[in-house]
C-alpha cells in the first residue's frame, strides 16, 4: 500500500469517518467545515484529487463528492482507525447476561449473536464451540427396520451426531446392545486415529467394522472447525442500513439485498472464513472485494475465532456493508471472543 502525507492521511480519516457517519458522498467543503481541518476547500480538493489517483476513494457521480473504495477502507482500518472499547457498563451487563445462563453452552452462542447484534446493529454469526479433534464419549445401536439401524455418538465436547447404517443381514436389539457395550469399552475417548489402529488390531465382524468406520469418519470429520451448527442475529439490521433501503436505484437495491441474504441464508462465507482465518490470530477484518465471492463483495466481516488451541473452539463475528463502524466492530467482537474463552475456559478446566 502507497504510502500517504499526513495531511493525505488527515483528509482520508475524515472522509472514511464522515461517510460512515452520514452515507453520503462527502464533499470537500463538509470536511473543512465539520472536522476543522486547517487547509482550504481547494488544498482538500487537489489532495481528494490524489486520493483518488491511488485508488482510496472514488467519486459515484460527476457532482457527488467522495466515497471510500475497498483500498480506502483497508488503509482506514491499518493506518487510520481510533482503537475503541466497550464501555465498563456495557462489560458488566454482558458479563451479567451470561451470568444468568451459567453451564447452557448452546444459551452462550446465542446470547453471544444477539449482543454482537444489537451492540453493532448489524447482523451477527457464531458456530458452536466444538473439538479440533473428536473424541467419542458414547454411542448406541437402534435397530429401525430388519436392515436398518440408527446410529447415535456423544463426543466429548457434547456434540450429538447420528447415521443411518444398512445392513446385510438382519440382527435384533438385543445383540445390537451387546455388540455396542462391547465395543464403546474399546472405543471410548478415542478420536479418529485411534479408532482405525484398533481396527487393524482387532478381528471384527462384518458389522462391527461397519459401525467402527462410521464412528472414525465421524470423528474425523469433527475437526472442522466452521462446524455444522451455526447461529445467526440481526438479519434485519443489516436491511435496514441506507445501502439496503434507500442508496441508488430500487433495482440495484433489490439486487444488494438478494446477494446478502443468499450469503447469509446459505452460510456461502463460511469458506471464505475457512480459507482466510486458518493459519491467523485475533481479529480479522475481510473488506468487500477481499473476498472470493462475488455475492459479498458489497459486505465486511469482523469476525476472531475463540476457544483453545487444540481443544475446543469456533468462530464469530459480525457482517454488515462495507461502509462499516470498523473499531467498534473490532471491540465488539475481540470483547466477546473474551468472555467465550473465559466460559469455555472455566466450563473445561483449561488455562489461557
Amino acid at each position: 500500500m502507497i504510502p500517504l502525507s499526513q495531511r493525505k492521511q488527515e483528509i482520508l480519516r475524515a472522509l472514511v469517518e464522515e461517510y460512515i457517519h452520514s452515507a453520503i458522498p462527502v464533499a470537500s467543503e463538509t470536511l473543512v467545515r465539520k472536522y476543522h481541518l486547517n487547509f482550504s476547500s481547494a488544498t482538500v480538493r487537489h489532495e481528494l484529487a490524489g486520493l483518488e489517483e491511488a485508488h482510496l476513494i472514488y467519486q459515484p457521480h460527476t457532482s457527488a463528492g467522495r466515497v471510500p473504495t475497498d483500498l480506502g477502507y483497508r488503509y482506514f482500518v491499518e493506518y487510520l482507525m481510533q482503537e475503541s472499547a466497550l464501555s465498563l457498563n456495557e462489560q458488566r451487563l454482558i458479563r451479567h447476561q451470561f451470568y444468568q445462563v451459567q453451564d447452557q453452552l448452546d444459551q452462550w452462542v446465542r446470547l453471544t449473536a444477539s449482543v454482537m447484534a444489537r451492540l453493532l446493529h448489524s447482523a451477527a454469526v457464531m458456530t458452536s464451540p466444538r473439538a479440533n479433534v473428536g473424541y467419542l464419549k458414547h454411542f448406541e445401536v437402534l435397530s429401525v427396520t430388519d436392515l436398518a439401524v440408527h446410529l447415535v455418538l456423544v463426543l466429548r465436547d457434547g456434540t450429538v451426531k447420528q447415521q443411518r447404517l444398512l445392513l446385510e443381514a438382519p440382527i435384533d436389539q438385543e445383540e445390537l446392545s451387546v455388540l455396542a457395550a462391547r465395543l464403546n469399552k474399546l472405543f471410548q475417548e478415542k478420536n479418529a486415529i485411534e479408532v482405525e489402529a484398533l481396527l487393524g488390531k482387532f478381528d471384527f465382524s462384518p458389522i462391527e467394522r461397519l459401525i467402527a468406520t462410521t464412528i472414525a469418519r465421524i470423528l474425523e470429520q469433527h475437526g472442522d472447525p466452521l462446524g455444522d451448527v451455526f447461529y445467526r442475529d440481526g438479519v434485519v439490521n443489516i436491511l435496514e442500513q441506507p445501502e439496503y433501503s434507500r442508496m441508488g436505484p430500487e433495482e440495484e437495491r433489490n439486487e444488494r439485498v438478494r446477494k446478502v441474504m443468499e450469503v447469509l441464508d446459505q452460510n456461502r462465507f463460511l469458506p471464505v472464513l475457512a480459507s482466510q482465518l486458518r493459519a491467523t490470530d485475533g481479529v480479522q477484518v475481510i473488506i468487500g472485494g477481499e473476498n472470493e465471492w462475488d455475492d459479498m463483495r458489497d459486505v465486511s466481516l469482523v469476525v476472531a475465532r475463540y476457544g483453545q488451541e487444540g481443544k475446543i473452539g469456533g468462530l464469530l463475528g459480525v457482517i454488515g456493508p462495507t461502509r462499516m463502524q470498523y473499531g467498534r466492530a473490532i471491540a465488539v467482537v475481540r470483547y466477546m471472543t473474551q468472555v467465550m474463552n473465559d466460559l469455555l475456559a472455566e466450563m473445561y478446566g483449561f488455562n489461557e
